[in-house]
């Protein structure tokens, strides 16, 4: 009977338990899943679930974050640096703006002036350039100018070319620079060293050689271009000895050397080179002052201008000696030359020669030659007054552009010069005028050489 009874009650009371377990379930489930909201990603659903609810995350590229880098540095480091980074700026700009010109300047000056070397000769002329202007070394320059004088005898280069002797001159303006003045005009006067180099001949023994006719024509083809190649750098070789000795003559002038007697004669030596090639030219119907050839490469020997120049230089030698009588004739041939050259579009060139054969008529009257008359002397007293005032009138007709600050000067010397040659021809009012005039047109030119000459006159004058 217990047995039973208690079998009802726990039959009975299974239904509630049940009852109550089922509805306690939702909440168990509900707190367990809060607890543990790991499980559900156990689940089969879960995955899209929970994927679509996280933030998405984004990958940066390396020059991102190269500059997310850069711009959390960048935060207050002006403010942090106020003077070190306008200073930092400032040098980049510089360095890229000199970098630039250096740039600017490698291409458009430096790189033409080695064009017409071979590559070797280039390289090693760059060093010895490197050697004279920026980091002054005459030894590792000589060394420089050296074997690119070797390597470029060894490439084919002709002994007597432009660019041979062009190094060669470089190298004295190199010891010069250097204050090696003795040093340079050795080198300019081994440079200088009268080249004349003969046509190439070609023999064939026909004895001995079998040859073709057409390789016979063409032999004579090449002994002909041989020919014209050494008449060519013939003309030039001669331009660079001329230029060579009239530097000469300025070294020996030089504040270093001082020896007048080699500074002349080196200037001897080129006006008579000058003038022999411009007489063998003239005779054998060769042109002067232009290209011997239609060739673009043509090179012209000298000019007028170029010869009138030397004879100008020697001619001022000879005035400043007082030896005007040499002076008056190398004055009026280069007068002469320049007229020829120019035409009729004169310029200051023929200004100075004009006055510069009024001062050497002047000159030579004042310290006469043993036996000259007074007749004499009165004519040319008279030409130098004449030469001076065309001096004068010659410059007024030339304007701007022509006109140039030398015209100016001579303007000032001529007027003077008037001045002394009214004083020799016993006018002293003349003599007046003329020296305040120069006085005058010196002030207004600055030119103080100028002002202190017609000073000078006027203070004599008053003496007298």
């Amino acid at each position: 009977m217990f047995r039973a009874a208690s079998r009802r009650a726990s039959a009975s009371s299974t239904p509630a338990l049940r009852l109550s377990q089922a509805q306690r379930q939702p909440l168990s489930r509900l707190i367990h899943n809060d607890a543990r909201p790991s499980l559900l990603l156990r689940s089969s659903n879960a995955p899209s679930l929970v994927r679509s609810q996280l933030p998405h995350v984004r990958h940066l590229s390396y020059t991102q974050r190269i500059r997310r880098i850069y711009r959390e540095a960048s935060k207050g480091i002006f403010r942090k640096n106020p003077i070190l980074l306008p200073l930092a700026l400032v040098s980049f700009v510089a360095a890229f703006t000199a970098f630039g010109y250096a740039s600017y300047v490698e291409a458009t000056r430096v790189a033409p002036q080695y064009h017409k070397f071979p590559g070797p000769v280039a390289d090693t002329l760059r060093t010895a350039v490197y050697y004279t202007e920026i980091d002054l070394n005459p030894f590792k320059a000589l060394d420089a100018y050296k074997e690119a004088l070797r390597t470029g005898l060894e490439l084919g280069m002709h002994p007597f070319s432009d660019e041979i002797l062009g190094i060669k001159l470089q190298v004295a303006m190199m010891l010069e620079k250097a204050g090696l003045v003795k040093q340079a005009i050795e080198a300019a006067g081994a440079g200088a060293g009268k080249p004349a180099p003969s046509p190439a001949q070609a023999k064939v023994e026909a004895d001995q050689v079998q040859v073709s006719d057409e390789a016979l024509r063409e032999a004579e083809k090449d002994l002909v271009a041989m020919q014209e190649f050494e008449a060519r750098q013939r003309d030039r070789a001669l331009k660079k000895v001329v230029g060579m000795e009239m530097k000469l003559a300025e070294l020996y002038a030089s504040d270093h050397i001082q020896d007048e007697k080699k500074a002349e004669a080196a200037q001897v030596a080129a006006v008579e080179l000058s003038l022999k090639e411009l007489h063998r030219r003239l005779q054998l119907g060769l042109p002067v002052g232009v290209a011997d050839s239609d060739d673009a490469a043509g090179e012209p020997w000298l000019n007028m201008v170029e010869i009138a120049t030397a004879l100008a230089e020697l001619a001022a030698t000879y005035t400043a000696k007082e030896r005007y009588e040499l002076a008056m004739p190398l004055y009026m041939r280069a007068l002469d030359l320049i007229r020829q050259s120019e035409g009729n579009s004169v310029s200051c060139k023929q200004v100075v020669l004009l006055n510069d054969v009024a001062t050497a008529m002047t000159g030579q009257v004042q310290k006469p030659t043993p036996g000259q008359k007074q007749g004499s002397q009165d004519q040319i007293i008279e030409a130098a007054r004449q030469w001076a005032q065309k001096s004068i009138d010659v410059a007024a007709r030339i304007q701007p552009p022509l006109r140039d600050e030398e015209c100016d000067i001579t303007c000032v010397v001529a007027t003077y010069n008037l001045g002394e040659i009214a004083e020799l021809q016993k006018k002293p009012d003349v003599a007046r005028s003329r020296y305040t005039e120069a006085l005058s047109l010196a002030k207004g030119l600055d030119y103080e050489d100028g002002v202190a000459m017609a000073n000078a006159a006027l203070k004599r004058l008053s003496k007298k």
